[in-house]
């Protein structure tokens, strides 16, 4: 095999280490269509090292494997044996990557990894000020060009996250020939879905502002299609509960400019986010709740988990209205006793 015999994905942006995995295994496919895929969580130390020893062991028939090891930095010591094992005597046939999130702990296992010769890619979390040149080189990667105002517009309207902006770049330049694309392209393109799910929905569900969000969904409904909007509708959300939980993870005290700095989020948007987790850090059942609704709705907008539980346009419409409404909901009135 051609690809790198062991790659190290490291960082904590999980989209660019699913991107990483991704890559490697298309070109691994490309080369032996029949190869088999194993993924091992490098954090159960129980199962973690058999697990490794099987899927790196020589076959009778020499079949390709490509082994992908998760939470590398979670690795016991029989793991982390088993590991070093694995890249000291590594059959032609396999192709392992590692994947870390970053950080000093499993130090002594990503520094062997990369003496034993792995190909490092860096998947660190993009810094808000950094998002714009990912945005550019997003497009630059489909060899086409971006006017400067209109991958703000596509931030603004799409929001921060990266796997939400890599999707919109690749629908852009599938589906428009505009070269550069310009702001009407974006603004025409992501028009009911851009400015209401990228910002608008979110904010209104996560400040608890029930009406208005479920207005402003109706409204997105009038515009765009089931299949179209229900993924970016669920995506913004979750995207809008991980910066709310970044952000009232650390200290009330911290400026604004470290806590965007830290949190990988826009400054200007530090103090929303920091007025929405006042509404939720003491209720983070219901919080929890929500995160376990967006996850279920997440599948149900795709097309559905389990065999036979796909839903038609309506059916995924009213799903959409039932998750808005019941998590914007306020919170209840403290009983007086």
């Amino acid at each position: 095999m051609t690809a790198a015999r062991i790659t190290l994905a490291i960082g904590a942006e999980t989209f660019l280490v699913d991107r990483a995995i991704a890559s490697i295994a298309t070109r691994v496919r490309s080369e032996d269509p029949s190869v088999q895929r194993f993924v091992i969580d490098a954090g159960d130390d129980d199962v973690a090292p058999l697990a490794l020893r099987e899927a790196c062991a020589p076959t009778l028939f020499g079949d390709g494997a490509l082994v992908i090891v998760r939470s590398l930095d979670q690795a016991g010591d029989a793991t982390a044996a088993a590991i070093g094992g694995a890249i000291a005597d590594l059959p032609d046939n396999v192709v392992l990557v590692f994947a870390h999130p970053g950080g000093m702990k499993g130090k002594a296992l990503v520094d062997a990894i990369k003496a034993a010769g792995a190909d490092v890619v860096d998947c660190s979390a993009v810094k808000a000020g950094k998002l714009s040149e990912f945005v550019s080189h997003e497009f630059a990667s489909y060899r086409r060009k971006v006017t400067a105002p209109a991958v703000a517009a596509l931030m603004e309207s799409v929001g921060n996250d990266l796997g939400l902006l890599a999707a919109a770049v690749s629908q852009l330049v599938s589906d428009l020939d505009a070269n550069p694309i310009d702001v009407p392209d974006v603004r025409s393109y992501f028009e009911g879905v851009a400015d209401v799910s990228g910002f608008a929905i979110s904010d209104a569900v996560w400040e608890r502002r029930q009406v208005q969000a479920l207005t402003l969904m109706r409204q997105s409904m009038l515009v765009n299609d089931a299949g179209r909007m229900g993924p970016m509708a669920v995506a913004a959300l979750a995207a809008g509960a991980r910066g709310m939980a970044r952000v009232g993870g650390l200290p009330p005290g911290m400026n604004e400019a470290a806590v965007a700095k830290e949190a990988a989020v826009p400054p200007w948007k530090v103090k929303h986010l920091r007025r929405q987790w006042a509404m939720w850090g003491r209720d983070q059942r219901r919080l929890a709740a929500a995160v376990v609704a967006l996850a279920e709705a997440d599948g149900a907008v795709k097309g559905g988990v389990l065999e036979r539980s796909s839903l038609d346009p309506e059916q995924k419409l009213l799903l959409l209205e039932v998750l808005v409404a019941a998590t914007s909901a306020p919170s209840p009135a403290p009983v007086e006793e």
